[in-house]
């Protein structure tokens, strides 16, 4: 497949985070650029104001002489247009395989793991641009700076979010890679932990130049100890020994800061608004990367104070004297468990509500024994039903099976099928006592902290 040959492309599932992202980057190329989705959002929006062509609905009559189909991983290989490129022999290919394709002679820089991987993304793009180096950024999120999952720079640099869900990150041609962590997770696709641990190897081994690693995460150690290339370059906590960059976390309460040592040297001291543990792991690593670019410690230092993380990672929706809401994309139990540990006594004085929305009847199956684990924790969880991403209804497994063995050892949880049931609970509660709201999950839980805002405001 070569570049020239290729003008009109048309994508199946163009309203994904990662699919518009890519066809904002296609049409910032110069290319012609059409797609579909079953419905328009505000990506769809962005991308018809930039000159695509917007279709609402899949069918074969928009499958017209385009020269390339991208397609979602999403998408079912009997849709309409996925059949109707093949009878028209037009070349159809991955969304992985296309951003591989389409950055193949750029500069990456490529950040993947189970949790972490946008936020840190996010981050290395801010630290970069805030020095001068003007890169592209693909973002498997929305950037509340940018209010975009993408960015165009006048460089040949790239910040990409690569993903790990169905190994379109081993598509990717990296300058340099980092690895946030690992976790089971995706085993839908992967089918066994080796074969995920196996889809993380290649891609540390892959990058050009260096592959930054957190070798704090166990299956991440494990899976690097014995790759005796220099391009590895690992960081954990305090021990300056085993690895590379090593950071002592300093304590505050309202902010993260922490020291970073090279080896045994001091870098420097560094502080984030961003809170919790996980944050600045993911602070660190974004640090590393951006001192491997070239950018300098004070640079650095002067940038972080003013990052802010995408949407929907621990977003304030709502602030009011008896209520707050905030909002994260938390979906896996490990994810749930950092925001709990992050917590710590900050918001002691208030009742803590968790309102979780698993994702996916598959993850809640496999992972379902570690979700009863950790929801358990929670003094009170309420528990709407599974999003099911495209999934088909497993009436066998779901959230009420979900909620009866909860229940068992947590007597406080509850579980709503009706939103407006919800939210005039979460409101009643807020009335007896002041309350912290947190709705988590990789759906539309959103919309809850979103309906509670409005019936505030309108009241």
């Amino acid at each position: 497949m070569k570049k020239k040959k290729i003008n009109k492309i048309h994508f199946v599932g163009i309203g994904g985070i990662g699919m518009s992202s890519l066809a904002q980057f296609l049409l910032n190329k110069n290319y012609t650029v059409s797609g579909s989705d079953v419905s328009r959002n505000s990506l769809t929006n962005k991308l018809a104001s930039k000159g695509c062509t917007i279709f609402t609905k899949h069918d074969s009559s928009n499958i017209d002489n385009q020269d390339l189909i991208i397609c979602s991983s999403a998408i079912d290989k009997t849709n309409p247009e996925i059949l109707e490129g093949k009878k028209k022999r037009i070349k159809i290919i991955t969304r992985g395989e296309a951003l591989g394709f389409f950055t193949k002679d750029n500069k990456n820089i490529s950040i993947s793991g189970c949790h972490g991987k946008s936020t840190t993304t996010s981050m290395v793009h801010f630290l970069l641009n805030k020095a001068g180096l003007n890169s592209t950024l693909f973002l498997g999120a929305i950037d509340r700076k940018l209010k975009s999952n993408f960015y165009y720079g006048n460089s040949s640099l790239c910040v990409i979010e690569a993903d790990e869900s169905d190994n379109s990150l081993n598509y990717l041609n990296s300058f340099i890679s980092a690895i946030t962590n690992i976790d089971n997770d995706h085993l839908d696709f992967y089918k066994t932990k080796k074969n995920l641990n196996d889809a993380f190897k290649r891609f540390a081994i892959s990058a050009k130049s260096k592959c930054v690693v957190n070798n704090d995460c166990k299956i991440l150690k494990n899976l690097t100890k014995n790759i005796t290339s220099k391009k590895i370059i690992k960081f954990g906590q305090l021990d300056t020994k085993s690895n590379d960059y090593s950071f002592k976390i300093l304590k505050d309460v309202e902010k993260s800061r922490f020291a970073i040592f090279k080896r045994e040297h001091l870098v420097g001291f560094f502080v984030s608004k961003l809170s919790g543990e996980y944050n600045i792991y993911n602070s660190v690593c974004s640090i590393i990367i951006a001192l491997e670019m070239g950018v300098s410690v004070e640079q650095i230092k002067k940038s972080l104070r003013f990052y802010t993380p995408p949407s929907r990672r621990f977003e304030t929706i709502l602030n009011t004297k008896s209520l707050t809401i905030i909002d994260d994309y938390a979906h896996h139990p490990s994810a749930i468990k950092a925001i709990r540990k992050s917590l710590g006594g900050y918001f002691q004085n208030k009742n803590v509500i968790l309102v979780f929305q698993p994702h996916r009847f598959s993850r809640t199956k496999i992972l379902f024994k570690d979700f009863i684990e950790e929801l358990s924790l929670w003094k009170n969880v309420y528990l709407v039903d599974i999003y099911s991403a495209f999934e088909k209804t497993n009436s066998i497994l779901d959230s009420v099976h979900l909620y009866k063995e909860i229940k068992k050892s947590n007597n406080k949880i509850k579980y709503f099928s009706n939103n407006e049931l919800l939210v005039d609970k979460i409101l009643s509660e807020s009335r007896k006592k002041d309350s912290l709201v947190i709705t988590m999950g990789a759906g539309n839980i959103r919309d809850v902290g979103s309906s509670i805002k409005k019936r505030i405001t309108n009241s």
